[in-house]
């Protein structure tokens, strides 16, 4: 049960950052669950690579946003490894851009605020008796709360801005029992998140950017992988991981 150095799990993982997440975090010392809520197919063969590669890696289907789906995954967990040493929060509702004044509070807000905020509420919660005092704990956050925010994008900033100050609570009150937490604000990214846009829109932003190009998953799967394997000292870092587009 406690063969390995670490056991993480990675919400959101199937894909984009969470995919590339889990294979730079790829090790036979480390065993690797891979959360998902529709894409199977997508989870399975990522676990296959991972296997083939030499480490433990499942897929485990839970919409975070729902607390008994999140209980049988730590349920798994705990039967498994008895133990949970990273939690990546890396969940999040698709994204819907709309103006901000024909927002609607059910349809449009609420959906992204209950992924990433009840979403980190159910997993820490359920996920108690499994963390530790080595457990580091990584959410994922935004560069557009720090800096300049897209248009149409209300419900997404709000979900990201809630849950910024719902994680700084639980890494307040966590870090008693030696749980630490770390942030990762990435920049706009290439991943399925952005297909709302245009491919001219994503043209745009690209040529706006002072590298001239959007970050790759890669990037910031290794940024956020620098924070897990950092020093404890890193407790409540946030780290922008923009391109140097404040410059």
């Amino acid at each position: 049960m406690n063969q390995f150095t670490d056991v993480c799990l990675i919400t959101g993982g199937s894909r984009g950052i969470g995919a590339a997440l889990a294979r730079h975090l790829a090790s036979s010392q480390r065993a690797i669950w891979v959360n998902f809520v529709s894409r199977e197919a997508e989870a399975g063969q990522l676990c296959a690579d991972l296997l083939s590669q030499g480490c433990w890696a499942r897929e485990v289907r839970a919409n975070v946003a729902d607390r008994d789906a999140v209980r049988q995954m730590m349920t798994s967990i705990q039967a498994e490894h008895g133990r949970l040493d990273i939690l990546v929060h890396n969940a999040a509702a698709a994204l819907a851009p709309k103006p901000f004044l024909k927002l609607d509070w059910s349809r449009d807000v609420m959906p992204p605020l209950e992924v990433a905020c009840r979403g980190l509420l159910n997993c820490l919660q359920e996920a108690e008796p499994l963390l530790g005092a080595r457990t580091r704990v990584v959410v994922l956050l935004t560069d557009a709360l720090f800096h300049r925010p897209p248009v149409q994008m209300g419900a997404y900033l709000a979900a990201k801005g809630a849950l910024w100050g719902i994680a700084r609570a639980a890494a307040k009150e966590m870090q008693r029992r030696g749980v630490t937490f770390a942030f990762v604000s990435p920049g706009m990214t290439k991943t399925e998140l952005l297909g709302a846009y245009g491919d001219r829109a994503l043209e745009l932003f690209a040529q706006d950017h002072p590298l001239g190009r959007l970050a790759e998953p890669e990037e910031i799967a290794a940024a956020i992988g620098a924070l897990i394997e950092g020093p404890e000292y890193l407790h409540g870092a946030n780290l922008l991981v923009n391109g140097g587009i404040d410059y």
